[in-house]
């Protein structure tokens, strides 16, 4: 998700896809499992803030059926694009994306039984502002339904600098940038300053052994990296050597990931 008035360090569009897909695997289970505990069902009106690729909007739809509809909003037309390719791929009719960003998603508000939004809130300098936004789009009775990540929780064993220096460089660029990439701990508090009373919560933690998803690390940091030297928080020495160490972590199948948890949040209006 990216914003026009935000600076989005990561790529967009087909240049990130396949860290999309990554990514999708690698937290998509505990989202389906989160739609699937907080009631989505045949029929639901359904809104993505911050829809990227459209992976979990596509995936909605396949659940809400031809009954119910999804919208995916993003402020990048490149995800956009992307987004209703795979729906056309999928043979998707239910869902449709269109170029809006989280503060202002230029549609009706109360329309919607249900707004949804992962890893979005914590690349606004102004989350709250976009969280009311997202409360506006829903009825009232209707659920905003939240993911968002901590860098301050993950799992490295054995340990490995790479992976210290990963976190560390990422969030000291997020505050940097004005964002907060360990919102997850504070997203329920976000959630009662917008009014919510009673939000409840879980937890999106992923581990892996082997397999490509452990490259995702690696290849986020790539994407961040050159900006990480111009803002004089790495060299390009320190950057090109993390990145290496990263992905040989990633190929080792005796070091266990624990990627960043991710709280869910939701909550009626």
């Amino acid at each position: 998700m990216t914003q026009h008035a935000e600076h989005y360090i990561l790529a967009t569009g087909g240049k990130d896809l396949r860290r999309l897909q990554l990514l999708h695997r690698v937290y998509g289970p505990g989202t389906e499992a989160l739609f699937r505990r907080v009631g989505l069902r045949d029929g639901l009106r359904v809104v993505e803030v911050g829809c990227g690729s459209g992976n979990t909007a596509c995936w909605v739809a396949e659940q809400v059926g031809p009954r119910g509809s999804v919208v995916g909003i993003d402020v990048s037309a490149d995800q956009v694009e992307q987004a209703r390719r795979q729906a056309a791929d999928r043979n998707l009719k239910n869902v449709e994306f269109h170029v809006a960003d989280a503060y202002s998603p230029r549609l009706p508000e109360g329309s919607f039984d249900l707004a949804y939004c992962r890893l979005v809130l914590m690349h606004l300098t102004r989350p709250a502002d976009a969280l009311a936004a997202m409360r506006g789009l829903v009825r009232p009775g209707g659920l905003v339904v939240c993911e968002e990540m901590d860098l301050g929780v993950w799992l490295c064993d054995p340990p490995a600098e790479a992976m210290t220096r990963f976190f560390a460089l990422n969030t000291a660029l997020g505050e940097r940038r004005g964002e907060n990439f360990s919102l997850g701990a504070s997203l329920h508090q976000l959630f009662r300053a917008a009014g919510f009373a009673r939000p409840e919560v879980g937890a999106n933690f992923a581990l892996a052994l082997r397999g490509e998803e452990k490259r995702l690390l690696g290849m986020t940091f790539a994407e961040f990296a050159p900006e990480l030297v111009r803002e004089g928080l790495a060299s390009q020495e320190e950057a090109d050597r993390v990145g290496a160490d990263l992905l040989r972590l990633a190929d080792d199948d005796t070091t266990l990931f624990g990627f960043p948890l991710v709280a869910q949040v939701w909550a009626t209006r």
